[in-house]
């Protein structure tokens, strides 16, 4: 049967993404050192528990990231932290652009609700070409590589696992969609990317 899904992560598939950019940036707004901010919040279970879900909203994950940061950052400020982490990679963009014209694609990301209501402001790129297939982990209430996180994508989208493609930078998560019954495609660059996926898409496997 023919795919009928391709489902693409965002940090390091669509974009490059440097957490310490990141934190070299909320050192200078903060005055906190960066290790101490990064063990607070990213580097806590309080991210994991984001991204399963524990907060609903932007606001909600921002009021909780504030608390344990100890620090008040707006949500503009959140977000600038986020850009200054980040880099489009337009080739990548471009090759997606394409695919949506011969197949649906969805976005899956590891993250939390005020990471999902940004990418409009932060990639409006990436949005164009997703539209409204754009979904964040906690929206599934499991983060990858949880099974659960692909079968309730898959169910969203109405999609058997068989029938779906998943691409990702990181072969732990590529594992737990296979295991969901997806294809998984280990992404290193653009070529090898079209070398596994195009004969995919052509053969209908």
């Amino acid at each position: 049967m023919s795919i009928r899904l391709v489902v693409f992560d965002f940090d390091g598939v669509l974009i490059d993404f440097d957490p310490q950019l990141r934190s070299s940036y909320l050192e200078r707004l903060t005055g906190k050192r960066g290790e101490d901010i990064h063990a607070a919040t990213w580097g806590s279970e309080f991210e994991r528990d984001a991204e399963r879900g524990a907060y609903t909203t932007g606001d909600a994950y921002l009021a909780a990231f504030n608390e344990r940061l100890g620090f008040e950052l707006s949500r503009a400020q959140w977000i600038e932290a986020r850009r200054a982490a980040m880099r489009l990679r337009p080739d990548m963009v471009e090759y997606a652009r394409s695919l949506s014209e011969r197949v649906p694609l969805a976005l899956l990301t590891n993250n939390g609700a005020l990471l999902r209501e940004a990418l409009p402001e932060l990639v409006p790129e990436v949005c164009a070409v997703f539209t409204k297939n754009l979904h964040a982990s906690y929206e599934f209430r499991a983060r990858k590589p949880d099974v659960a996180v692909f079968t309730r994508l898959l169910k969203h989208c109405l999609v058997p696992a068989h029938q779906a493609v998943f691409i990702d930078d990181d072969r732990q998560f590529i594992q737990g969609a296979i295991s969901a019954g997806m294809h998984g495609i280990h992404f290193q660059s653009l070529p090898t990317l079209r070398a596994t996926l195009e004969p995919l898409l052509a053969t209908g496997a």
